[in-house]
């Protein structure tokens, strides 16, 4: 049986992360269908009322993130920590059918769906089985089998929502056919966690409280904050603008990919060597060096050619996201890093400092989030959320620096890629303006252009990219 020290956290996070990319393909892919099908009240209110769905499962999520780091540590009593999530999952369902009942007319007014609380109920359900066992093969340092399935629920999903719309559910057929694709692979994520339900004990159950109890208020706290943009929209404007919002948003989620792959194994090898008393500073070091890595081409990709890059793949009709694109792009150059920070605290078994932290980023995000929204409207939102999360990694680094001295919180690397993205800016602003892009092959094209100018500029500047990428090689077997 594997743990988190194991396997090689390079190679784990190259598997992982070609997986992210091969999930944002196809997202990408069905974004564009979806969001030019449906219109942007249509995708709007289904993405306010995933919003909603992701809020609601936060307990069982935090309850998961309690289970992740007792199941990664030595001797954890597997079976235990199993059952114990099924039962809160259990607990927590019922009460979430009984609050969708009692709030059915709002869930219908606020997202504009008719069968808002029956998606509600069934979405929520299929997350809830989905997330906790994704966390505990995590836990295994599988991270690469982790995140593979989420491709596979990726791949499923797109032919089903599309084959629902076609059908004639609209909306509805989106979350139907995530909700499918979603229960459909719950079963390979119960094969890798490797151990049945057991009844826990009561010793068991009190040591995930003592974690959960940071962490479920964690979890609720960073996902409003995660989503309190969209939401705030839908509230304060109408679902048009939070149809905006997310196509701008959808466009930068590649930035986060290396962040997310090598977050979710930092944090269980962090966990592990932190229980034996080993040094951390390298791990920790190297992931803050290239978990922007693609985060930072990809806001100066955005600074360049905003309008264009928004109209080209999804149409006039959202082209207002093109402000909010470039907002969203540096927002997440903060977050890749910020979110290293948070996976680390976690790790050591400091959850109560990352509530403290998302209390605060969450209360200064709602406050000027509200302000800038009704004096600037929707690009005031993204201004707040930016604001917010650059306040997170200031915080979190002030708390890294002081239980891990040995830490580089910037390394050489990370500037090297700020460098290697002011040339791509260079070559990819001319190139834009010197070529007629009237079909979105051209853009690709551009896209791709930048994309070559930024690897071999970073390749070529950078001693510790080379390095790395022949040690992740070896470790990965890819070279084999």
């Amino acid at each position: 049986m594997s743990d988190a020290t194991s396997v090689s956290l390079g190679g784990e996070t190259v598997k992982a992360t070609a997986a992210k990319f091969t999930m944002a393909a196809i997202g990408f892919l069905g974004t564009i269908v979806f969001a030019r099908v449906l219109g942007p009240s249509g995708f709007g209110g289904y993405y306010l009322l995933f919003s909603l769905v992701k809020i609601a499962d936060r307990a069982v999520n935090g309850w998961g993130t309690a289970v992740k780091k007792r199941f990664s540590e030595a001797d954890a009593p597997t079976g235990e920590l199993v059952g114990s999530q099924a039962l809160f999952t259990l607990v927590w369902m019922g009460l979430a059918v009984a609050v969708a009942l009692v709030t059915s007319r709002w869930l219908v007014s606020y997202t504009g769906l008719p069968e808002a609380p029956v998606l509600f109920v069934v979405l929520l359900l299929a997350v809830t089985l989905f997330e906790p066992l994704d966390l505990m093969v995590q836990a295994r340092g599988r991270v690469g089998a982790s995140m593979w399935t989420d491709t596979l629920r990726s791949l499923l999903t797109f032919p089903l929502q599309l084959g629902l719309i076609l059908l004639g559910l609209g909306a509805a057929g989106m979350a139907y056919g995530l909700a499918g694709a979603t229960f459909l692979t719950v079963p390979i994520l119960a094969y890798y966690v490797q151990a049945r339900p057991v009844a826990p004990s009561r010793e068991t159950v009190a040591n995930v409280w003592s974690y959960a109890k940071y962490s479920i208020p964690n979890s609720f706290l960073g996902q409003a904050y995660d989503r309190f943009d969209i939401i705030l929209l839908g509230y304060l404007l109408a679902p048009a603008a939070a149809g905006h919002y997310e196509v701008a948003f959808k466009l930068t989620v590649p930035a986060t990919f290396v962040t997310m792959a090598a977050s979710s194994g930092l944090m269980a090898r962090v966990s592990r060597r932190h229980s034996e008393g080993e040094k951390l500073g390298d791990d920790v070091s190297n992931t803050l060096a290239f978990t922007s890595i693609i985060a930072i081409p990809m806001f100066f990709g955005a600074v360049a050619m905003p309008e264009r890059l928004v109209v080209t793949f999804f149409g006039p009709d959202y082209a207002e996201a093109a402000l909010l694109l470039v907002g969203l792009a540096a927002y997440q150059i903060a977050k890749t890093q910020a979110g290293v920070l948070s996976s680390v605290i976690y790790g050591i078994d400091r959850p109560d400092v990352n509530t403290r932290i998302s209390a605060v980023t969450l209360g200064i995000n709602v406050v000027l989030g509200v302000a800038l929204t009704l004096v600037y409207g929707a690009i005031g939102v993204v201004v707040a959320t930016a604001i917010a999360e650059t306040l997170r990694y200031c915080l979190s680094a002030i708390v890294i620096k002081r239980e891990l001295s040995e830490v580089v919180l910037f390394p050489r690397t990370l500037a090297e890629q700020f460098a290697a993205g002011f040339v791509m800016l260079a070559v990819i602003v001319p190139a834009e303006r010197a070529v007629a892009v009237e079909q979105w092959y051209h853009l690709l094209a551009i896209i791709g252009l930048g994309a070559v100018v930024y690897g071999v500029t970073l390749t070529a500047i950078s001693r510790k990219l080379r390095v790395t990428i022949r040690g992740v090689v070896r470790s990965s077997r890819l070279g084999q």
